[in-house]
């Protein structure tokens, strides 16, 4: 039990005390006692040593951050005592940032360090709003504040997604990504004209990069989209959104993903010629989105998100020529006409996000291997250099989330030691999520009743175990010819890396072979999420696969340069 005095040190500008008093007289009425300076200061009492000793009798800091910024408690002494308090605590401290009304986030390198990965509270209008109050409290006694609306208890519901990224609808799934998709929202807030002027710029572009693994999809998909559907800025509920991949032929998959969104798709007659006009002019997805936003709120945005960035440079298809209405016979070859639209696929997105008073924001997922893929066109190399979030390491208080949280919200219990144990295998992985994902589900289809188990978890083999088992079992269970159709699905859907890690191959269902013999094969490794098939394409459920499975390492290994020479083989034939 605590033995402090003050359940929270309210630390603040002194421009701000009307503000934090009025918080700290309703914190106090409801038993949540706080140290607040002007009560609690004594008059002629060295006010260093009494900051100090006073953090020591708190079990937590409010950090308050109001209209003029960070006040005198970020001078060096304070901050110094702060931090020191921090890093003694072993993470018994709680530090809350918390956002007053008209205040904005500074930029992180003028924030101090120990506060940059912490979830905020923010009050954006008033020191009314119920949520934000809510999760200060929470915050102040180290309670969840609970699951959002329409997050009920889902019994029976695996909550994992094993290889598979999440998706929009498992959004009440996502944990352990809060505070930095706290920051995504803030790098994508719109501007404030009334506090900035009419001439204000906002932010509509950004760059999610992260290492294979990291969770960059699964940030943006079922983390930001949700979130912005959920109001997370303002009348962001009313956003119409599109997601796509680039695929193998990036403005058709651009103009099919407008045309399919209900908003915008009514106003246009046919995505093949949406397609041919953004090929031929920049501005062409900018002024779709204003078309078909018209009449509505100025302050309306079509929000694009284009998952897996890196498959512009990875999936170049001669069909781009051709699902244009290019005349075959024209003397532009086809690999130039793909890099005419493929440059023109980033042009639009670029104008779109960085035009005066334009309505579209465009958000894109990118692995950190394919960055300096981006040089060669110097305006995206420009907006991903400005506008980034790298997806990093996550913390063990956020792992933690990741095994814990979905499992009450389904109604499971994890037998002690289990979340130590993972989180210890953890320690060791590179870009290991899907890995812990993976076998997260595989403990729930183990599950005792409604228990996690540390001897389910042995009997898979831990992390690495539950894949390398997994893809062993599937493939020794085939007769030989079909494990051999087999080998050679996987060795057709792996891209090998030239000066980057091997990946993942979207690629068409009737490449793979005769149906009558691929099709039961492919089901099957669909059933088991070794693969995804969907709109008659197929790829690896995850690159984590590739990294890990020693029997797939060693036939790509075996037959690195052929795998390289079949594909461009498959791409001549194609052209």
């Amino acid at each position: 039990m605590s033995t402090a005095r003050f359940l929270v040190f309210l630390s603040h500008n002194s421009a701000d005390k009307p503000a934090v008093e009025q918080l700290a007289r309703r914190l106090k009425a409801e038993g949540l006692e706080p140290w607040f300076d002007k009560w609690d200061l004594i008059p002629g009492q060295p006010w260093q040593q009494a900051l100090e000793k006073a953090l020591d009798d708190s079990d937590s800091v409010a950090v308050f951050i109001g209209p003029s910024g960070f006040g005198p408690w970020q001078n060096e002494e304070m901050r110094v005592a702060l931090a020191k308090r921090v890093s003694e605590s072993k993470g018994d401290f709680r530090v809350i940032p918390v956002l007053l009304p008209g205040a904005v986030r500074e930029e992180r390198s003028r924030i101090p360090s120990f506060l940059l990965a912490l979830t905020w509270v923010e009050f954006r209008k008033s020191l009314d709003e119920e949520e934000a109050y809510h999760r200060l409290k929470s915050g102040i006694s180290s309670l969840s504040p609970g699951p959002r609306p329409g997050q009920a208890m889902l019994e029976g519901v695996c909550p994992y997604r094993g290889l598979k990224a999440f998706q929009i609808e498992h959004g009440r799934f996502f944990f352990g990504r809060q505070a930095q998709l706290e920051w995504i929202l803030n790098a994508l807030r719109p501007a404030d004209r009334s506090q900035w002027g009419a001439n204000a710029r906002e932010n509509r572009f950004l760059a999610i990069v992260g290492a294979s693994g990291s969770g960059k999809s699964s940030l943006a998909r079922a983390g930001l989209i949700p979130a912005l559907r959920n109001g997370a800025l303002a009348g962001s509920e009313h956003w119409p959104f599109i997601v796509i991949r680039p695929g193998q032929n990036p403005l058709e998959s651009l103009a099919v993903g407008l045309f399919n969104e209900p908003a915008i798709g009514s106003r246009f007659g046919d995505p093949g010629d949406l397609a041919a006009r953004m090929t031929a002019e920049e501005s062409r997805l900018h002024l779709a989105t204003r078309v078909a936003l018209a009449g509505g709120d100025e302050s309306q945005r079509l929000v694009l998100l284009i998952d897996q960035f890196e498959e512009v440079f990875t999936l170049a298809s001669a069909d781009t020529s051709r699902s244009l209405g290019t005349d075959s016979a024209s003397s532009v070859s086809a690999k130039s006409q793909h890099e005419i639209n493929t440059k023109a696929f980033i042009d639009n997105l670029i104008y779109a996000a960085g035009v005066a008073g334009g309505q579209t924001v465009v958000v894109l997922t990118m692995r950190t291997d394919f960055y300096q893929k981006c040089a060669s066109y110097p305006h995206l190399a420009a907006a991903v250099t400005d506008h980034q979030e790298l997806v990093g390491p996550m913390s063990t208080n956020d792992l933690r989330e990741i095994i814990e949280k979905p499992a009450q919200l389904v109604g499971l219990e994890l037998q002690p030691g289990l979340t130590e144990l993972l989180l210890q295998e953890m320690e060791s992985q590179t870009g290991a999520l899907p890995l812990l994902q993976r076998a997260l589900r595989e403990l729930w289809k183990q599950r005792e009743g409604n228990r996690l188990t540390v001897a389910a978890h042995t009997e898979i083999g831990g992390l690495e175990g539950a894949l390398e088992k997994q893809a062993n079992e599937t493939y020794e269970a085939f007769i030989p010819p079909d494990q051999e159709a087999c080998r050679r699905i996987f060795m057709r859907l792996t891209q090998p890396g030239e000066g980057s890690e091997d990946t993942k191959l979207r690629v068409p269902i009737q490449q793979l072979g005769d149906p009558t013999t691929i099709d039961p094969i492919i089901n099957r490794l669909t059933e088991v999420r070794l693969i995804t098939a969907e709109e008659s394409f197929v790829e690896v459920a995850h690159e984590a696969l590739i990294r890990t499975w020693s029997k797939l390492r060693g036939w790509i290994e075996s037959k690195r340069e052929s795998i390289r020479i079949q594909h461009r083989i498959t791409e001549s034939a194609t052209e």
